[in-house]
């Protein structure tokens, strides 16, 4: 039995792809969460104003560049979420095929397949795994890797203010930031794609 309903006031996504609406979900249930645990809640005002940075900070040229040219783009990183809301926000926003390489994926078996022509995007990387990353992905296959980070990594990292327990949310903020700039290079009318719709966003009869 539901004993109480919280409704959401970001207010009306203008496009397809759902962000701002993404990003309430997820602070909702992350506060749920903190609070039954007993944890340190968001500063909302702090977070808001690093999200507003990270969203118009200038992305590498670079990173631009050759991730408009990808074939395909590839992302990893850690089961939290982040990166495979940016695998889908890949197809909507920029209009490029993506995919998810989950746990150890990327470093095992996808090298048979991926080429140089792709790119893979890592979110917060482990040290341990850059090493590996580097040896299977940039020695073997020759594939640009880049990363999303509030520390620098080994490769070209868009590099991000962290927030302590919150950094998720920059990340994946950085990451709509850098998929636009690849839309808008590559001459895509983002707010407009030709099949992509909201889920629920229509009402439809039987008979339709």
């Amino acid at each position: 039995m539901v004993h109480d309903t919280y409704v959401l006031s970001c207010g009306p996504e203008g496009a397809v792809a759902a962000t701002k609406s993404v990003v309430e979900q997820a602070l909702f249930y992350d506060t749920l969460l903190r609070n039954r645990t007993r944890q340190p809640l968001a500063d909302l005002n702090k977070l808001a104003d690093l999200l507003q940075i990270v969203l118009e900070m200038e992305i590498p040229g670079k990173i631009i560049e050759k991730t408009a040219r990808a074939d395909v783009i590839y992302f990893a990183g850690r089961n939290n979420g982040v990166a495979e809301e940016l695998t889908l926000k890949a197809n909507e926003v920029a209009r490029k095929k993506s995919d998810f390489l989950e746990g150890t994926y990327a470093a095992h078996g996808i090298e048979e397949v991926i080429t140089n022509k792709d790119v893979l995007i890592v979110i917060d990387p482990f040290p341990q795994e850059e090493k590996k990353y580097r040896s299977v992905m940039i020695n073997r296959v020759g594939l640009p890797i880049f990363a999303i980070s509030h520390k620098q990594s080994s490769f070209p990292t868009i590099l991000l203010p962290g927030y302590n327990g919150f950094n998720s949310y920059l990340q994946l903020v950085a990451g709509w930031n850098l998929l636009v700039e690849i839309g808008l290079m590559n001459k895509v009318v983002l707010d407009h794609p030709q099949r992509a719709r909201k889920i629920g966003n229509e009402f439809e009869t039987e008979s339709q």
